[in-house]
């Protein structure tokens, strides 16, 4: 039976197509049946290959839109889609940063919420889908939107504002292909091509082929979490018979800094607070910052909210009439998978009602319920090697784009060493995928980050593989140190990340003369113990610091490789450093920290210097 006409789902109402000398549009039908295209007043026509596969080229299409595209077979088979538009594509991908939807900003960007949002910028957002064994001719779940007020809500903040930056650029249509899942590590984003050289990852990926294994793994990671919860529900039924005594805490804070440490299982939190009479029975917002690991949360014993895991804020809503005059009480059930429970520091806890507010924070009680081993560690099967890219990427490969945005490293830090040349790696695994061999990349370098993170210096290693990536020929690298938030691994202000991004597609793609490098250091002078560094600015003549203080994360070593913090002070486009411990300095770093905070060097537009180290000698 001949396959009947059809298009990909990239190509469907809504999309936005890549302008410029080749514009490509493909689809499958009958063998050896001749198709045609028409689309913005041109035709073009093509014939079904053995493979039951058409692609047409256009070139130099007008931007702009809405157009309409008709595909018509010479059997009479007919597709119509409308809107389209031409304009600038691209992709942003990457891991939890990346996907992470504008609901999440709203508290920082709440007039992006009272606008009407962007028209112009179009998101084609994959959906989840992992495959092992062959990658996908066409996604199993995708759909082009517009980014207007109705649709903003879920849209991937990153790619929503960039997307805004692009069009008041260019002033045309721009589309956003967004490829991104949180916790993913790079190697469930490469091809078997891509990965050829890591036996391990080959090894690992041909196992997962294996519908039973994958099976098997889901299977032991649900029951080993069955089994583990159920500890707990027991432990809690003797503990809710029992008449223990609460013991003080302070909140926020840690629980090993409370006398806890390495606790796993169930902890009770309660706290007491007033309410006036003008705030009695009102509805209202409780406010709860981000707690380890999972939680319900009850006023006047009413559950008002729960959350699954770690990372989202605590917002939940306080319904009419539960609020009463006088004494009222919040008490949290929290359960801690693996000895790091935390309610965090430097968040907002509160109610808040159009009559007032009551903070949270300071004198609360604890109880213990549960004492329990460690939670399972869940394998997740869609992070295995190949497994997304054949699932989500593969299918793009035929869409023509204009650059990648890749936001992702996270994942990887266990293993830091290996990043540099699995992203290299990927970069080039991408341009020879998508035949461009040219496909210009940026990278956003991760930026501080205090928690939830590998220790040591993981993330001075994984930012060091980024900016190294840019020895790479059309690739580049943002520095967003100060964009970061020490007490979160999903900073806000996704509003600059895009900003810095589509700075530097505008120098490195479109050649406009802007400044967009971060300030990059181009030599030096030692002086004795004292050691000059010497940066490009570009047109931004001067450095600064972003807080006006002098700099203060640049370290110095002798031949032993021991650092010790440095004294450092600006002098127009030099840096001067000196540190009394090192009287011969054959080493010199900056900012070689997960989150390093005071006086960050940037250039006088306020892009912030990435971090690094040089040998001297």
């Amino acid at each position: 039976m001949s396959r009947r006409l059809s298009l990909p789902r990239i190509l469907s109402d809504g999309c936005v197509l890549q302008q410029g000398e080749k514009t490509r549009i493909w689809g499958w039908g009958p063998k050896e049946q001749e198709i045609s295209v028409t689309l913005a007043g041109r035709s073009q026509r093509a014939v079904v290959g053995l493979d039951e596969r058409f692609e047409v080229i256009f070139q130099n299409l007008p931007s702009g839109g809405p157009y309409t595209m008709e595909v018509t077979c010479q059997m009479g088979q007919k597709i119509h889609r409308s809107p389209v538009y031409v304009g600038e594509v691209f992709v942003c991908a990457g891991q939890s940063n990346m996907e992470l939807p504008m609901r999440r900003v709203w508290e920082r960007f709440p007039e992006e919420f009272s606008g009407q949002g962007a028209q112009d910028v179009h998101l084609y957002k994959v959906m989840e889908h992992y495959d092992f064994s062959n990658p996908l001719e066409d996604h199993l779940n995708a759909e082009w939107r517009s980014c207007r007020r109705e649709n903003l809500e879920e849209v991937s903040a990153v790619s929503y504002f960039l997307g805004k930056y692009l069009y008041e650029s260019r002033k045309v249509p721009v589309g956003i292909i967004n490829l991104s899942l949180g916790g993913t590590p790079i190697e469930a984003w490469m091809s078997r091509e891509g990965i050829s050289k890591w036996p391990e990852l080959l090894e690992n990926r041909w196992k997962l082929q294996d519908v039973k294994v994958q099976k098997n793994l889901a299977e032991q990671y649900e029951k080993a979490e069955k089994d583990w919860q159920k500890e707990i529900e027991i432990q809690e039924k003797k503990y809710l018979k029992q008449k223990a005594s609460w013991t003080p805490i302070n909140l926020p804070g840690s629980l090993s800094e409370a006398g806890l440490p390495d606790f796993c299982g169930c902890i009770r939190l309660r706290k007491t607070f007033q309410i006036s009479s003008k705030m009695k029975g009102t509805r209202g917002l409780l406010r709860f910052g981000t707690l380890t690991d999972s939680d319900r949360i009850y006023i006047n014993g009413v559950l008002v909210g729960e959350t699954g895991y770690c990372y989202p804020p605590r917002r939940y809503e306080i319904p009419e009439g539960l609020l009463m005059e006088g004494e009222n009480q919040i008490a949290i059930r929290l359960i801690c998978r693996n000895g790091k429970g935390r309610i965090t520091p430097g968040k907002p806890y509160e109610i808040m009602t159009e009559q007032g507010r009551i903070c949270l924070d300071g004198d609360w009680e604890y109880r213990i319920s549960a004492v329990t081993g460690p939670g399972p560690e869940q394998r997740a099967v869609n992070r295995g090697p190949t497994g997304l890219f054949q699932g989500m990427t593969a299918p793009c490969l035929s869409y023509v784009v204009r650059g990648i945005i890749w936001y992702q490293g996270e994942s990887n830090d266990r293993n830091p060493d290996a990043y540099e040349a699995l992203l290299n790696s990927m970069i080039m695994d991408w341009r020879s995928q998508w035949m461009q061999e040219t496909l210009p990349f940026v990278i956003v370098q991760l930026p501080s980050c205090g928690v939830d993170i590998a220790g040591g210096d993981a993330w001075p290693r994984i930012r060091e593989a980024q900016s190294r990536a840019a020895e790479l020929p059309d690739t580049a690298v943002t520095c967003n140190l100060d964009l970061g938030e020490v007490n979160d691994l999903h900073p806000l202000d996704k509003k600059t990340i895009a900003y810095r991004a589509s700075l530097a597609i505008r120098g490195m793609i479109y050649g406009e003369d802007l400044d967009w490098r971060a300030p990059q250091v181009h030599g030096w002078i030692q002086q004795g113990n004292q050691i000059i560094l010497q940066f490009d600015t570009g047109n931004q003549k001067g450095l600064g610091t972003l807080d006006g203080k002098n700099p203060g994360e640049f370290e110095l070593a002798g031949v032993d490789q021991k650092f010790h913090q440095a004294y450092a002070a600006v002098r127009e486009n030099e840096v001067w450093i000196t540190c009394p411990e090192v009287n011969e300095p054959c080493w010199v770093r900056y900012a070689w920290s997960a989150a390093p905070c005071g006086g960050l060097l940037c250039d006088k537009s306020g892009l912030s210097a990435g971090p690094f180290t040089l040998q001297l000698r």
